[in-house]
């Protein structure tokens, strides 16, 4: 299995995690992960917030921008 394969498993993986974790709406996800630079990034959640890193492993980064729901849950 060449690098690229394996890193789009994992991402695909890590995206189908937030899914199932339920803290993010679908459609944010959905929308993030429809954009080829964030596909490339590994996603996790906090708080329902959606975080994105460039590992595959906790402690994952923190140097990347994230999304937060807006308090009327926006």
């Amino acid at each position: 299995m060449n690098r690229d394969v394996a890193s789009n498993a994992v991402v695909e993986a890590g995206c189908q995690a937030v899914r199932d974790d339920g803290r993010v709406r679908p459609d944010l996800l959905e929308a993030a992960y429809a954009d080829p630079r964030l596909r490339q990034l590994f996603p996790w959640t906090g708080m329902g917030e959606l975080h994105f890193s460039r590992c595959s492993e906790q402690r994952w980064t923190w140097g990347i921008p994230y999304i937060q729901p807006a308090a009327a849950g926006t």
